[in-house]
């Protein structure tokens, strides 16, 4: 599986002009003509003093970074194409105090950047899944034997928890969403607005679930607690595995993730699970995305 190397991105972007470059390729492609006086094959030239290119016939501007995360930004754009790096190669996420000592930046500067990020990383698809889609419930927070007693006795024994609605496409694309209970209630119309109805639909048997089989093609309900982890060929697995991966990401990372912020950790870790066959490409990915 091809990388893509830290070698090979320092001679890809030395500067912050091959970064803006590279900006005005992705964001205006080849331009055929000037947008404003419309001269066919116009030269764009670079103004030194600002990012932005300006038609030699007519004087009309361009701004790459105008409306992407890099407008009215005084940080470097090699600061920023590095962070973005960091964050396609990476397995487990990258901390702001992690960007703040690698690029000798304030906290909150490196907290902004990081965050700009993961906007871009979250799921840009209006589709609905299809096929085999898994679901399933996780809760996050921190290990029941650091809390007081106060804390975690309650209902369910999930006390200062945050409860996170996953479903997925068996080897394909991740839907998230945090949510304040795990009842049918809740779960249902998250379902029926993110999963087309002719999918067939696998849990376990979390009584959240019950009457989906009137709704779609078909609900494969997996019995954990009789100690069944594959019925008829279909299985939870791989969703289970994405919550591994969001677990790890957050306890050695990031070690607390507040639910204000939570659904972005979660786009950055569903991007990152989406695309993990084709890592070479995480970064050009995030670009467009830019």
């Amino acid at each position: 599986m091809k990388q893509y190397t830290i070698t090979e991105f320092r001679k890809q972007y030395p500067t912050d002009d091959v970064c803006l470059e590279k900006l005005f390729e992705v964001k205006y492609g080849k331009l055929k003509g000037c947008p404003s006086c419309g001269v066919a094959g116009v030269e764009f030239k670079r103004i030194s003093t600002r990012r932005c290119y300006q038609c030699v016939d007519c004087g009309h501007q361009l701004y790459p970074t105008q409306g992407t995360v890099f407008e009215k930004t005084r940080t470097p754009l090699t600061y920023w194409f590095y962070s973005i790096y960091l964050f396609s190669v990476t397995r487990n996420g990258v901390a702001a105090k992690e960007l703040e000592r690698q690029l000798g930046v304030t906290y909150k500067t490196a907290f902004r950047m990081a965050h700009q990020i993961r906007i871009l990383l979250a799921n840009q698809s209006p589709d609905k899944l299809m096929g085999e889609v898994m679901m399933d419930e996780v809760f996050i927070g921190g290990q029941d034997k650091f809390k007081h007693d106060h804390q975690v006795k309650g209902r369910d024994g999930y006390v200062n928890k945050q409860a996170v609605f996953g479903m997925m496409e068996k080897d394909g694309r991740v839907i998230t969403k945090v949510v304040d209970e795990v009842d049918g209630v809740t779960l249902k119309p998250i379902i029926r607005e993110n999963v087309d109805k002719d999918s067939i639909i696998v849990t376990d048997g979390f009584g959240a679930y019950s009457g989906l089989k009137k709704e779609y093609k078909q609900h494969e309900i997996i019995n954990h607690t009789g100690g069944e982890y594959v019925h008829n060929g279909y299985t939870t697995n791989h969703i289970e595995n994405y919550w591994s991966t969001l677990k790890r990401m957050i306890k050695g990372t990031h070690i607390h993730v507040s639910k204000k912020h939570l659904p972005k950790y979660l786009a950055e870790n569903t991007f990152r699970y989406e695309h993990r066959k084709d890592p070479a490409n995480m970064f050009e990915t995030i670009l467009k995305r830019a």
